[in-house]
């Protein structure tokens, strides 16, 4: 009788691959408890499943088939790198290669009021500060890629601002394309009171990388700071990604974030924002395209928790192909949050038989004086405006490649950085069928 060996399942994978990085993640005893403690949670729970609100629109069987074994940075050619960055000028560039800070690929003199902390550096100087700092993640479904991070903890950022920071501040995430490996990375990111800054977020792969990025940010913005936030992700089509982020705004704090998930095979974003002081904003914009068979699932959770705060969500997607996009948004205020206003905004456009959108925005009040709404649409291009483009002799693919990008400009205007806004278009357009014929007239 022929025995047929059974291929080890996911979490078995995670605890083996664990076990052979422990001893080189750094942190001393107290960082290596907090692992363990992380790792036993995750073998005890269990990753999503489709059974869990919040991921039931996400194949899970295909990232369940990746590695979660750490990478082992290499330090990309800084001429390749460059080639793939955003032509930013009097930037403060930082950047991280597989979740490790690369000094000698980023500004060699960063502002002042802004500290930049490697996080291997934070483990072998003061282990416990780092652990004050960085948050522990509960044991719910939507934390559970948080304590895989924190299980592998070992690679990260912390970036402290102070003051008005004039120019911005352009973080990298650079995947190297180690098959079959994983990045496990901690950002935590502190706003000063009163500080103010600009902070560009960018994913890219080098070499078709095929890895998984898995990625924990904490952003606390205290009473009288704003952070404007832009978040770009291109990474290779055969890349996954997933995010679990936290936001908390103090009195009178503004957080603007605009998203653009654009490449990965498949995009995972959980976002949670707490607006946690009188007077504390909000913003989130996002812009997604599902094209090919890729998927791109958009979580958001909003939390009004005093009064006059302020929210607003716009998110537009596309989907073309074999396309699936989802975007699943809450928004809670709770008990004593009188004068809370609070808007989402979810339209999508189907582009092809094939791609498919799912849309979920709600809705949880528990104060009575809220000025609250939210709208969905899902569907293909505007009829009455197809037709009025035609009668003026625009033919039809002009005519639907203009309606297409216009559709896209209601996120791409609020870019207020114009090299960065020139580089979404141009990446937009080229992922857009007809994109030849709206390049003439955009």
């Amino acid at each position: 009788m022929t025995t047929v060996a059974r291929k080890p399942d996911t979490l078995q994978r995670i605890g083996e691959a664990q076990a052979a990085a422990e001893p080189v993640l750094g942190g001393g005893p107290l960082w290596a408890g907090r692992r363990r403690a992380a790792l036993e949670r995750v073998l005890a729970l269990g990753l999503p499943t489709r059974r869990d609100e919040n991921w039931k629109y996400l194949n899970l069987r295909a990232l369940e088939k990746r590695s979660f074994a750490p990478a082992i940075p290499a330090l990309p050619g800084e001429a390749d790198l460059l080639a793939r960055l955003v032509p930013l000028e009097d930037v403060s560039r930082i950047v991280l290669v597989d979740g490790r800070l690369a000094p000698g690929l980023s500004t060699a003199g960063l502002p002042d009021g802004v500290r930049v902390t490697a996080l291997e550096h934070a483990f072998a100087d003061d282990p416990a500060a780092a652990a004050a700092r960085l948050a522990t993640p509960g044991g719910g479904p939507d934390d559970r890629f948080a304590l895989l991070a924190e299980a592998f903890a070992g690679a990260g950022l912390l970036l402290g601002i102070t003051g008005e920071i004039a120019t911005p501040l352009y973080v990298v995430h650079v995947q190297t394309g180690h098959a079959g490996a994983a990045v496990h990375a901690r950002l935590a990111i502190d706003m000063a009171p009163k500080s103010r800054a600009v902070l560009v977020e960018h994913f890219v792969s080098m070499d078709g990388a095929a890895s998984l990025y898995n990625l924990h940010a904490e952003v606390d913005v205290a009473a009288g700071a704003a952070l404007e936030h832009y978040r770009v992700q291109q990474l290779d089509v055969a890349a996954a990604l997933v995010e679990t982020l936290t936001a908390r705004v103090a009195a009178s704090g503004s957080y603007r974030q605009h998203g653009f998930p654009l490449g990965a095979a498949l995009a995972r974003t959980g976002f949670r924002l707490e607006l946690a002081g009188p007077g504390a904003e909000g913003v989130i914009n996002g812009l997604f395209l599902a094209d090919g068979q890729r998927e791109v699932d958009l979580y958001t959770l909003v939390e009004h928790v005093q009064p006059h705060t302020r929210s607003e969500q716009v998110f537009r997607g596309i989907a073309t192909g074999a396309g699936h996009g989802a975007y699943n948004g809450k928004v809670i205020v709770h008990p004593g949050a009188q004068k809370a206003d609070s808007s989402q905004s979810s339209r999508n456009l189907l582009l092809s038989p094939g791609a498919e959108i799912d849309a979920r925005p709600q809705l949880e009040i528990h104060a009575d004086d809220v000025k609250c709404s939210h709208g969905v649409t899902i569907g293909s291009l505007d009829p009455a405006q197809l037709f009025y483009l035609l009668s003026r002799g625009i033919d039809r693919a002009t005519a639907q490649g203009l309606l297409t990008f216009a559709f896209c400009e209601d996120v791409l205007a609020t870019v207020r950085l114009p090299a960065l806004r020139r580089h979404l278009e141009d990446a937009v357009l080229g992922r857009l069928p007809d994109r030849d014929v709206i390049k003439e007239f955009v």
